[in-house]
């Protein structure tokens, strides 16, 4: 089933409906034409049909309010030639009046385009502006230096996955863990890194000096690379862990039970049906708990000014808690405010899922990503493969990142 532009609706008193939301009445006549939306195809709602008729449907019930303001969606590729960045970006400087007036973005996406000028502020907006409970990390998705630039809709957070089984008796600490027999996976050469960033961080590791530059603590960095090694010579992580660049073969080795534990993305788990696993934030590590989570927000790039308030007010109507509880479900990904998860079905596992989203805080931008991640990634490499010893992995790592 694809998204497509609703019907025209029976007529209806439409002027009492636009009284309701003012300031945000639509544009002149002169000036009207569609409301164009774009979707990240990892978000295209026609892979799931009941995503699908959602999304149609709650369309279709913002444009019964604006009989004049049809919707086209059209979905783009994240990245690549015709990608949704390339096109923004080429679309803002030659032909404006292609720019979609709303368009679905990941966070890496965000603050390029808004230092280019390419995405409107939200904060003129202030009565949509006004923030309805977000997680933490989904006001961050939100922000660039102190402004909003959009309304979070989506997020993903990434957690550690194991049995119900073993409730009660896998160990959530590291020292009882390595102790134990009980294995784990992750994605060791995902190329951010993320799960290596999360055991520094959740081991009480940060990466930011005084001065906000890009650092790693070289003793805690050391910590974990040992008890990593350490873990790895016991046979409680396999060697695939550093040839994994994404979560898939992690999934697949829990699903076959032939890892006890593994940190996946929330997507991955509920894209799985992991109905009887648990999810918790890693094993906490000095008692710190912090995970990590991306997410998609929608935006402005409307061409038309006038028409600029109307595609927040549509952004907004698409994020309501109400909706996001079932969309997030039928699309496989978490909702960004704490009331979505009231009607989940599986309480248990939404309570899981809603403690994790408080606790995570936001990926750090590609800009510190890539070198950070390069760094982590060769350093536990070296430390496994070739049996570098974790202190001068952990130093090498620190001045790596330090050279200019």
């Amino acid at each position: 089933m694809e998204v497509q532009r609703p019907p025209t609706p029976s007529p209806s008193p439409s002027a009492d409906v636009r009284a309701t939301i003012t300031p945000f009445s639509p544009p002149p006549r002169e000036l009207r034409r569609s409301l164009r939306i774009w979707l990240p195809e990892q978000l295209d709602p026609n892979r799931d049909p009941l995503a699908a008729r959602l999304f149609q449907h709650r369309l279709q019930a913002f444009y019964e309010q604006f009989p004049n303001l049809p919707i086209e969606v059209r979905i783009k590729a994240n990245a690549g030639i015709g990608g949704m960045f390339e096109a923004l970006t080429a679309a803002s400087a030659a032909a404006p009046l292609a720019l979609p007036d709303l368009v679905l973005l990941p966070r890496s996406f965000v603050a390029p385009l808004a230092r280019q000028g390419v995405l409107h502020p939200l904060d003129e907006y202030t009565q949509l502006a006004e923030e309805p409970g977000w997680y933490p990390y989904a006001q961050q998705l939100a922000t660039v230096e102190s402004t909003l630039f959009g309304i979070p809709f989506l997020g993903d957070v990434l957690l550690l996955a194991y049995p119900q089984k073993l409730a009660g008796e896998l160990p959530l600490e590291w020292e009882d863990w390595l102790r134990s027999r009980y294995t784990l996976g992750f994605a060791a050469a995902d190329p951010k890194a993320v799960v290596l960033l999360a055991l520094y961080l959740q081991a009480g590791g940060t990466i930011y000096d005084a001065q906000g530059r890009l650092m790693l603590d070289e003793d805690i960095l050391t910590k974990v690379l040992e008890q990593l090694s350490y873990a790895h010579r016991q046979g409680k992580l396999p060697f695939w862990v550093v040839q994994a660049e994404d979560d898939q073969l992690v999934s697949q080795n829990l699903l076959e039970g032939k890892i006890d534990s593994g940190f996946v993305w929330g997507s991955t788990y509920l894209k799985n049906h992991l109905e009887e696993w648990h999810a918790v934030a890693g094993f906490l590590a000095n008692k710190t708990t912090v995970t990590l989570a991306e997410g998609w927000l929608w935006a402005s790039t409307s061409p038309v000014p006038d028409q600029i308030g109307i595609s927040f007010q549509l952004a907004r109507f698409l994020s309501e808690a109400e909706f996001i509880s079932a969309y997030a479900q039928a699309i496989g990904y978490l909702p960004v405010v704490p009331e979505a998860f009231a009607t989940w079905q599986e309480s248990e596992r939404a309570k899981e899922l809603d403690t994790l989203s408080r606790l995570a805080q936001i990926v750090p931008p590609s800009s510190l990503m890539d070198p950070l991640g390069a760094v982590l990634r060769n350093a536990l490499s070296v430390v496994i493969r070739d049996r570098v010893p974790a202190p001068q992995a952990a130093k090498d790592a620190v001045t790596a990142l330090t050279e200019p």
